[in-house]
């Protein structure tokens, strides 16, 4: 999984998957904030998995759903074509010479320049679905 390569501290995702890092397949954007200051972009989504031995506390309180949010920094970058209310896609976090991001399917229309990618947090939570 080459995009947790672009993660300037992949340890608290490589913790939780056991070292083998989810797909971007199939996640679920929750949240895509820009902020002047940086400036930066932070995206709160979904991953398409879970982990096969999920962390014990999750597992005793039954949460299937594991979030990731990610700030892109030193963004350079950006736009925002279409979001809808069940934005579920690919997406892709390649790193070169820069960090790109990219999310496009008929929900939602993303791409981005940034010069980092970190994760802020990681959680689960509880899904019915």
């Amino acid at each position: 999984m080459e995009w947790i390569s672009a993660l300037s501290n992949p340890n608290s995702i490589l913790a939780v998957y056991r070292s083998s890092a989810p797909t971007l397949a199939g996640v679920r954007i929750h949240e895509v904030c820009l902020n002047r200051d940086g400036p930066t972009l932070r995206l709160r989504f979904d991953l398409g998995t879970v982990p096969d031995n999920l962390p014990e506390k999750w597992r005793r309180e039954g949460l299937n759903v594991v979030q990731l949010e990610v700030l892109f920094g030193g963004l350079s970058k950006v736009s925002l074509g279409h979001f809808s209310t069940d934005a579920v896609c690919d997406l892709e976090i390649r790193k070169g010479d820069s960090v790109r991001i990219a999310a496009k399917s008929e929900s939602i229309s993303l791409a981005g320049v940034a010069e980092t990618a970190t994760v802020v947090r990681i959680s689960a939570y509880a899904d019915s679905r």
